[in-house]
């Protein structure tokens, strides 16, 4: 993935839309809905922030997300693909120049995800 602060709307849609898809038959709901309310959680601390945005206030939240996805995949082989794909979003968020425009994203990316993997008949 490219970096989250130059990825075109369409192209973030796209990959969301892909992988929910590609993962509403065997990754389970309840797996999606913890991770989402972590990132949840970041993003308000991020509104709150406002204009005053550091991301180096967020980013061992952000960091931590993926041991939370690997204790999960450890559990459930199913979440497996769901965490390297969050991963790599992760890591483009890190590399990422223009760090607010890369999380938010980054929120975007997650939040289409959970969207399309329910419309696709995420259970």
């Amino acid at each position: 993935m490219e970096d989250l602060d130059k990825i075109h709307p369409e192209q973030l849609i796209k990959a969301a839309e892909d992988k929910g898809k590609a993962l509403s038959k065997n990754l389970k709901t309840n797996q999606v809905r913890n991770f989402f309310s972590a990132v949840l959680s970041i993003k308000n601390k991020v509104e709150l922030m406002g204009n005053d945005f550091k991301f180096n206030e967020i980013e061992t939240e952000l960091i931590l997300l993926k041991p939370k996805l690997a204790y999960a995949a450890g559990r459930q082989t199913s979440v497996r693909p769901f965490k390297e794909f969050v991963d790599e979003a992760l890591e483009a968020l890190i590399k990422a120049k223009d760090k607010k425009k890369a999380l938010e994203n980054f929120f975007s990316l997650v939040e289409s995800f959970v969207a399309y993997h329910k419309y696709h008949g995420g259970n």
